[in-house]
């Protein structure tokens, strides 16, 4: 089966490995496209680094339009010469849904991991998005239902992540993998795999990290950098000694952690999964705010909070992330042992996504292909 893939950030990268990897024992894949380590592993030649990709927001994109959409424009005339059986597409919608209208207006089957967040804001997508794909894999169980009335053929297959993740594991093993001193109160900062996201967060996360450090003598932070772009941007400077930074292994941080302070995203999602108390944080460009916050549908930006209904975790949002915010929300989750009632919430949303066969996505896949081509 010949694969043409765009996944454009490491989140994606990574479910739409765990996908193809299913889908690999079923048939030999050769896949053409754009991917991150976790589909190169599959065999993919990335035609683009993740790096060039990964951005957010309004004001942040526009200084890149001209090569995100030249690599767009790669993807789709790859799509008409090479004529792939299925363009699988996984999550970033802005970069993928056109490309998915322009592949799929050729007679090629189009598949799209991770519904967009129209849980969250701009619900008047749902024709577009329907329009532009022929089936939907949805992560989380409500949203299948919002594609109702549609066309769109839709399945709910869980998060392909969750049954990777292991459930509050033991962490002495862990912490020994990545030599963190005995006798440590242990915080994650996991500030993002986005230029414009660490850039934003990592200074306050620092100066957040200094000041718990002064009422919490014994903390250790590791901080996992998605890439090595990255490691620039965050330095450690004079803490050292108590700031450690390692490559990558964020799911081995999130282990080892008594608490963490995560950027908005699956990362958040990884570590409540993991069983550890969770503060998110985030911070986008003050005009790209401005226009997201009139068309949220939530009281929540994050993905936790939104599977469980309420206001589960904390969430320090744009002016109400500050280093006395950060401090006041992990001082506790990192003071004691970890509240019950956290751990036994978790656990129930663990269940919920981790149950669901993988192989319901490759069925719904090898139905896509045959159908389309059959018509």
């Amino acid at each position: 089966m010949r694969v043409l893939v765009s996944a454009t950030e490491l989140s994606g990268d990574a479910i739409g490995a765990a996908v193809l990897s299913a889908l690999s024992t079923r048939h030999a894949l050769t896949l053409e496209g754009i991917g991150g380590p976790h589909l190169e592993a599959l065999g993919l030649r990335s035609m683009a680094s993740l790096s060039r990709l990964a951005v957010m927001g309004f004001w942040e994109v526009l200084p890149r339009l001209p090569e995100l959409l030249w690599i767009r424009n790669r993807l789709a005339k790859r799509a008409r010469t090479w004529r792939p059986d299925v363009l699988i597409t996984c999550d970033s919608p802005d970069f993928n849904l056109p490309l998915a209208r322009t592949v799929k207006a050729l007679g090629i089957p189009v598949v799209h991991i991770a519904s967009p967040s129209v849980w969250a804001w701009r619900r008047e997508r749902i024709p577009s998005i329907a329009a532009a794909l022929d089936h939907l894999l949805c992560l989380f169980p409500f949203e299948p239902a919002l594609y109702q009335g549609t066309h769109l053929a839709t399945t709910y297959i869980g998060h392909p992540l969750a049954s990777q993740i292991q459930f509050n594991p033991d962490v002495s093993a862990v912490r020994g993998r990545l030599q963190v001193p005995d006798g440590c109160r242990v915080l994650a900062c996991l500030p993002g795999s986005r230029r414009s996201e660490v850039a934003a967060l990592w200074p306050l996360f620092l100066a957040g990290a200094i000041a718990l450090k002064d009422v919490i003598p014994a903390l250790h932070v590791v901080v996992p950098v998605a890439s090595p772009s990255l490691r620039s941007l965050i330095n450690p400077g004079p803490h050292r000694d108590w700031i450690q930074t390692v490559d990558g292994q964020a799911r081995d941080v999130l282990a080892a952690a008594d608490a963490c302070l995560v950027a908005s995203g699956t990362a958040s999602l990884e570590s409540v999964l993991t069983g550890r108390p969770t503060v998110i944080a985030y911070r986008l460009h003050p005009s790209t705010y401005r226009r997201v916050m009139p068309k949220l549908l939530t009281p929540w930006i994050s993905l936790p909070n939104q599977l469980v209904g309420r206001q589960w975790i904390p969430e320090l949002i744009q002016e109400h992330l500050t280093v006395a915010s950060i401090v006041e929300a992990l001082q506790p989750r990192l003071s004691g042992p970890t509240d019950p009632a956290f751990l036994e919430t978790a656990r129930g949303l663990h269940q919920t996504l981790s149950t669901v066969p993988i192989a319901r996505a490759v069925d719904a896949i090898e139905e896509t292909v045959s159908h389309v081509h059959r018509h």
